[in-house]
């Protein structure tokens, strides 16, 4: 478990087609996804972000967490979720973060824990999970840990028009963590299931550990 200050990072989704709705909302054990991914990073962290373009439609939803939270819009509006990613870390108190996607609600702060004590001596530290169909390991770069020190990196390849949230792991120094390492923490890898489509969306509520 990491012992350096946190900062997470939430990126919220804006409009989603082919859920039909904005998935930050979505009513998860009795809560916003926003709100019920906020209360799980919690043990974790000391701040807490929430990259939004929209942040009147917070109202005072965050305001019983017992950190501190604040809403934080793009500097590069409608480049993504790695403009998210640039604000968030531009904005962040501590130097290491924790980028979590809200439509990724299986958090599992044990990995998450795990990720950020492997950040010493590295700009970002990625999972590599295996792909829904081939079984190869890919970068997931929506539930991973980076330092402010990416930044510059961030900042050249969004100014060049590159908009890919693995653009810029080439620059920095990165640590992937492949599947098997993983799997010692969340051997089903449900902390990577995500919500695209309402049967995603059913599916992520099944496997709900009880």
């Amino acid at each position: 478990m990491s012992t350096h200050p946190l900062t997470a990072v939430i990126l919220t989704a804006g409009r989603s087609t082919r859920m039909g709705r904005d998935k930050t909302w979505l009513i998860f054990e009795g809560q916003p996804l926003v709100l019920h991914l906020a209360r799980h990073v919690l043990p974790i962290v000391q701040e807490l972000i929430i990259s939004t373009n929209t942040p009147e439609d917070f109202g005072t939803l965050l305001e019983t967490l017992p950190i501190p939270v604040r809403l934080v819009p793009d500097q590069f509006p409608g480049a993504g979720p790695v403009a998210g990613l640039h604000a968030g870390l531009d904005a962040a108190a501590h130097d290491l973060v924790l980028l979590l996607a809200v439509d990724m609600p299986l958090v599992n702060p044990d990995l998450l824990g795990y990720l950020a004590s492997l950040a010493p001596g590295f700009d970002a530290v990625v999972p590599q999970v295996p792909h829904p169909q081939t079984r190869v390991p890919v970068p997931e770069p929506l539930h991973a840990c980076y330092r402010r020190s990416c930044l510059p990196a961030i900042s050249a390849h969004l100014a060049a028009g590159h908009r890919r949230m693995v653009s810029f792991l080439p620059d920095v120094k990165t640590r992937f963590v492949p599947p098997e390492e993983i799997a010692s923490l969340d051997p089903d890898f449900l902390s990577f299931l995500n919500v695209n489509t309402p049967e995603e969306w059913e599916e992520v509520k099944r496997r709900t550990p009880k």
